[in-house]
């Protein structure tokens, strides 16, 4: 079984809760709303919406939302929270690696480093040629992960946290030759211990502008934070924004002529 299928349930949502606060939500959804160019009535896609955290906010400001995750659990938190809301949005249980819609939507956006999933670099940038389907002529997606040379300049092997009246465990460790970041967290409350592992795929902006290029999806600007900041060592994102030009726009096959 695949860690993604384990790792997004009621442990995750409380080992991160204390570093995914309203504030950072609002400076997240800002953000997305400036570097897509978003505005009321528009539709877009959450890829890997999670418990509806971007999504919801969106959807509030008037876009036309669809959030796809394959996880029942957050999906549930996302359908009940909206609900509370009265904020329409459809919610999709699905895959990643392939998105049943045609060009339907504006824009999309993958957040919180959703993506890197899959042992097989093939896999992962299929991901990017099912963004480049589901997006009209001219739509723009927004890919945020982690910063690779950021996380390797700051990476601490073990590090405690605490979380209240628990204490959580980092466990990090990086593998130069596949390029893939595994950590484990446990969470130790009195003689409770659970814990959660996730490995993903770190790659570089060089490596994402190609993949993205390949997918037929052209890079207009990357940032290291939402705030618009430039990418650099110390930035702790990394945020590519890329749009998916018109047919004219493509190269001509000299077979096609």
């Amino acid at each position: 079984m695949a860690w993604w299928d384990v790792y997004f349930d009621e442990l995750y949502l409380r080992l991160f809760d204390i570093i995914l606060t309203p504030d950072r939500t609002a400076e997240e959804v800002a953000g997305v709303m400036s570097m897509l160019e978003l505005k009321p009535g528009d539709r877009i896609l959450d890829l890997c919406c999670g418990q509806g955290r971007h999504a919801i906010p969106l959807a509030r400001a008037g876009l036309q939302v669809t959030g796809l995750d394959r996880s029942s659990y957050l999906l549930g938190r996302a359908q009940q929270t909206a609900r509370e809301l009265e904020v329409p949005i459809r919610w999709v249980r699905g895959d990643m690696s392939w998105l049943p819609w045609g060009e339907r939507f504006d824009a999309c956006m993958n957040l919180f480093t959703a993506f890197g999933y899959f042992e097989d670099d093939a896999e992962n940038e299929q991901v990017l040629h099912q963004v480049c389907n589901v997006l009209k002529p001219g739509g723009k997606f927004l890919l945020d992960v982690s910063n690779r040379d950021y996380d390797l300049l700051h990476l601490s092997p073990k590090a405690w946290r605490r979380h209240g009246h628990a204490a959580v465990l980092e466990d990090a460790e990086f593998d130069p030759v596949t390029c893939r970041c595994t950590m484990t967290f446990t969470w130790a409350e009195g003689a409770r211990h659970e814990s959660l592992t996730h490995s993903v795929r770190y790659y570089t902006y060089p490596e994402l502008a190609g993949m993205l290029r390949r997918a037929g999806l052209l890079p207009l600007a990357h940032y290291g934070d939402f705030d618009g900041r430039d990418l650099n060592l110390e930035s702790r994102r990394l945020i590519v924004v890329a749009h998916k030009p018109a047919a004219a726009q493509y190269p001509v096959s000299i077979n096609n002529i």
